[in-house]
């Protein structure tokens, strides 16, 4: 039967009789003129079943059967039992329905009946709800904080601290040694990291609950844990050139070796760079090239090994690197595209859905044209006075129009710069501001990929004409984007890879088009992912491209310089593991004399910069990168600014700038 009672405890009670359930069949015998005798009861609890088992029996004579009271004490008695609990039962159990509230005390008394007559209460049996005891006890060793990692959880509701006791063990985990405290940062802690430990030993903890001077059971305790060679703590790194020296502190008694792993801190799996004996305490690893590395460090007895803490390091930049200082910038989740004010201002827009955001120091407000079909990655520009352009395609049902967007101060506005038949493909576009904040324009024009079809636009007496930049061939293919530079005169130049050859196109004073080859080691074809240039003006310019290396596993990043009118042997700037993207950034001084170059790699993000005794390498100082945006400009003063966003998944953007 199921009832409630004190406090809203619900139960159910269950009789057992001696010789089985239920009453005595045969018939009573006739009533003696006195009542029954006295009884003794006991209660004990089963915290695990959350009930209570009772025995009684008659101290002397018989009874026709027995009534149960209890109370919440200090509370009143009830009856527990609805009908009389027949004379042949000597034991029950009474179970709760929900485990009752921890620390209540329960008291019992039962009494026979006879003849009508009752007889006087047994004893008092006292059942104190013992406080809930922690759960879920786990211990092991953890490489990562130094020492043996102990949790558990706290289902009291009442507890006011935990006490975690530690004890030596033999092999089999009997506790060999007294039970000693532990010193828990917080009273209800519920972990513990346990640093104080021997290499030679092996330990086994316990914990229990406390409210005030009552405590619950102790938890069993957890299996033996051995403890492997401590690793060593203090690792550090310092820079040096090629090279990457470590320090660390030695903790271990029982090593036989320590190893030191590397692996590049973009991707890759680390290796072992060294096995050092067990006394060692510093190595330097040579012959590097620049970028970041993760060093770990993992000592061993021959048996266990434990892997100690990590870092990432890189060598020294190369000398006449740039000195950058970081500034973080306010917070895009979204941002793809990004220029540079002449001011050192930075102003960023999205490629889909086409946005120009507006700046904390600018006066523009959000431009997001519903009707843009394409526009080139870095759609985005700033004139002389700090105003964002943008040149992008819409599309009809009979036409493209390629339109030119830009802020006058006031509000946006917006010119059609040419109209093309309807396309089913986007088309290239590539497009630059002059010395007025006027736009120069190179759009593909035909069916796609094909040199004829590219014809430049600029602005002439207020009107857009077009000039096309050869017009010899009928079928000349390029595969990757053509790119268009305007030098410091406002010449505009092209650099268009093909399938066979990498070209520059170069406008004349008299509106022709020149037309060299670069003397490219390899054709686009063979695995180009990338070519870009600047120019200083018609005889002095900078292309940079990116292939498959020999060792088709690996990328490399190369650079051909025009000097004097002559573009000059490649020359190899870096090799890299293959990344399967291509991320660059190339930027040209105002003036004509500093040229920057920013590649993405498997050690982070690499800078060159040219000196008069060569190509200046350094690593920039950001880590963290997953599908990271970058930008490389000059502000009018020529001074080097980079901005980074590191990850696509993260807001976060700086601004690295001399």
């Amino acid at each position: 039967m199921k009832r409630a009672w004190g406090f809203g405890l619900a139960f159910c009670l269950l009789w057992i009789g001696c010789g089985g359930g239920g009453g005595s069949s045969a018939t009573p015998p006739a009533p003696p003129p006195a009542g029954p005798a006295a009884m003794q009861l006991s209660a004990l609890y089963d915290a695990a079943k959350t009930e209570i088992s009772f025995t009684w029996s008659l101290l002397t004579g018989t009874a026709d059967g027995y009534n149960l009271e209890g109370r919440v004490s200090p509370g009143a008695y009830s009856q527990l039992n609805q009908t009389l609990i027949p004379s042949n039962v000597t034991m029950g159990t009474l179970t709760f329905t929900s485990a009752p509230p921890e620390l209540t005390i329960l008291d019992f008394r039962i009494y026979a009946v006879k003849n009508s007559i009752n007889g006087p209460y047994s004893n008092i049996a006292e059942v104190k709800v013992p406080l809930t005891p922690a759960a879920n006890l786990q211990a092991g060793f953890s490489t990562t904080d130094g020492g043996v990692a102990v949790s558990w959880s706290a289902p009291s509701l009442v507890a006011d601290r935990y006490v975690l006791e530690r004890a030596t063990s033999d092999l089999t985990g009997v506790p060999s040694s007294p039970w000693s405290s532990l010193p828990l940062p917080i009273p209800l802690a519920t972990g513990f990291v346990d640093k104080d430990v021997a290499e030679t030993l092996g330990y086994v903890y316990r914990v229990t609950a406390w409210a005030g001077n009552v405590s619950s059971a102790a938890t069993a305790p957890t299996p033996r844990i051995s403890i492997p060679p401590l690793a060593p703590t203090s690792f550090a790194a310092h820079s040096l050139p090629t090279a990457v020296g470590l320090t660390w502190v030695n903790r271990s008694q029982t090593a036989t070796q320590i190893q030191i792993t590397r692996g590049p801190a973009g991707f890759g799996a680390p290796a072992v760079v060294a096995t050092l004996p067990p006394s060692a305490t510093s190595y330097q690893d040579n012959n590097l090239s620049l970028g970041y590395y993760t060093y770990g460090i993992n000592v061993s007895d021959g048996v266990n090994s434990t892997t100690g803490p990590t870092l990432t390091a890189a060598p020294a930049d190369t000398p006449g690197s740039p000195i950058l200082v970081a500034t973080p910038l306010p917070s895009l989740s979204q941002m793809n595209t990004a220029a540079l004010s002449p001011g050192g201002l930075w102003a960023f827009g999205l490629a889909f859905p086409c946005t120009i955001f507006p700046t904390t120091w600018g006066n523009w407000t959000t431009w997001s044209p519903s009707s843009v079909y394409a526009q080139q990655d870095g759609f985005l520009r700033l004139d002389a006075q700090s105003l964002p352009h943008a040149v992008y395609q819409s599309q009809s049902n009979t036409s493209t129009t390629l339109t030119h967007a830009w802020f006058d101060g006031t509000a946006w506005k917006t010119e059609a710069v040419l109209q093309l038949p309807v396309t089913y493909g986007s088309l290239s576009t590539a497009f630059c501001l002059d010395q007025a904040g006027t736009p120069q324009v190179l759009q593909d024009t035909g069916i796609g990929g094909n040199i004829p079809g590219l014809v430049y636009l600029r602005k002439v007496a207020g009107s857009w004409v077009q000039e096309s930049l050869e017009t010899t061939s009928s079928w000349d293919p390029f595969s990757g984007t053509p790119r268009l530079f305007l030098d410091p005169s406002d010449t505009p130049h092209v650099l268009v890879p093909t399938w066979f050859n990498t070209r520059e196109l170069s406008r004349n004073a008299d509106g022709t088009w020149t037309s060299q080859v670069l003397p490219n080691t390899v054709p686009s074809g063979g695995g180009y992912y990338f070519e870009d240039g600047v120019w200083a003006d018609a005889n002095t310019a900078w292309a940079f491209y990116q292939v498959l290396d020999t060792n088709p596993m690996n990328d490399a990043f190369w650079v051909v310089q025009k000097v004097n009118g002559t573009w000059q042997p490649p020359v190899l700037l870096k090799t890299f593991a293959h990344m399967g993207t291509t991320l660059v950034s190339v930027a040209l001084s105002p003036d004509g004399t500093r040229v920057a170059a920013v590649c993405h790699t498997n050690l982070g993000l690499i800078l060159f910069t040219q000196t008069t005794q060569g190509w200046a390498e350094s690593v920039l100082p950001v880590t963290g990168l997953s599908y990271p945006y970058f930008k490389t400009s000059f502000d009018g003063a020529n001074h080097l600014h980079i901005v980074v966003k590191p990850s696509a998944y993260t807001a976060d953007i700086f601004d690295l700038h001399e």
